[in-house]
């Protein structure tokens, strides 16, 4: 427990100094964590074999990783992502075809699966941090850790009804109930900094309470999507680069899952806040 908690204050340290400054150093703390989380999600899915070096579609796969976060850095638009898309699907199938039978069409999917499901969604934080009042919004899809703390301790207390008991038997209705209602006092008490603080308009506090209520459904659902593909593929956890927490897909798969959300509710709701 001990480490754990160090780890999760480190992190936090880490997450506010980057968060706080933005820029390329957010960019570059970002395309760090994207190449673990490739990596952790490649080994996941069996497209990386232990004690074997990096295979081709590995190798695309962190290409199109460059990639995208070189053209989010020089364009900044979530608009533009459709190239780097479309270029690691036809980067990734290329190499399937040339290389072909070595890879199996399965771990060409699963290659562009791990590219999108981490890297791409993890890259929205930069973007949301470039919008107005970013250096607030940024902070929300965080708001699936409070989710994850409360929906912990409401479902050890009081849950009885199991939610997806063959996928995951410990998570209760109670639970989630209780992640979302937490993650709402959060998204009142953000929102009303934001409009003291910022906008000085009181819509404010409605779309954060909005933003996070749609937030904590979601990152609930990321939660267990990640929790899917570890049984799925037999495996305890992604990684150990973060001590007490496991890999970064271990600390950050609630997380991951709901930037992009948060991103485009953002988008929608920023010019209603003047």
């Amino acid at each position: 427990m001990k480490t754990r908690v160090i780890s999760g204050v480190v992190i936090g340290v880490v997450l506010a100094l980057v968060l706080t400054l933005g820029g390329y150093l957010l960019a570059a703390t970002l395309l760090a964590v994207s190449f673990i989380s490739f990596f952790e999600l490649s080994r996941a899915t069996g497209i990386h074999k232990e004690g074997i070096k990096c295979n081709e579609l590995e190798f695309c796969g962190y290409v199109s990783i460059l990639v995208h976060y070189s053209q989010m850095i020089l364009i900044g638009n979530h608009k533009y992502y459709v190239f780097s898309i479309m270029f690691a699907f036809f980067l990734i199938m290329v190499c399937y075809v040339l290389r072909f039978p070595k890879f199996s069409s399965m771990q060409a999917i699963a290659t562009f699966f791990c590219f999108v499901y981490a890297p791409v969604n993890m890259s929205f934080v930069y973007l949301l941090r470039l919008r107005p009042f970013g250096n607030y919004f940024a902070w929300i899809p965080f708001v699936a850790w409070v989710c994850d703390t409360c929906a912990y301790f409401v479902g050890r207390s009081f849950g009885k009804h199991k939610l997806v008991p063959v996928l995951s038997p410990k998570k209760t209705i109670e639970g989630a109930i209780g992640g979302v209602a937490g993650s709402i006092i959060v998204g009142v008490i953000f929102g009303y900094l934001l409009y003291v603080n910022e906008t000085h308009n009181v819509i404010t506090i409605v779309v954060s309470i909005l933003i996070t209520l749609v937030g904590s459904i979601i990152s609930q659902i990321g939660d267990l999507l990640a929790s899917g593909i570890k049984r799925d593929n037999n495996i305890k956890d992604y990684g150990n680069c973060i001590p007490g927490h496991g890999g970064i897909m271990d600390r950050f798969d609630s997380v991951i899952f709901v930037i992009p959300c948060i991103y485009f509710l953002a988008v929608f709701f920023i010019p209603m806040l003047g």
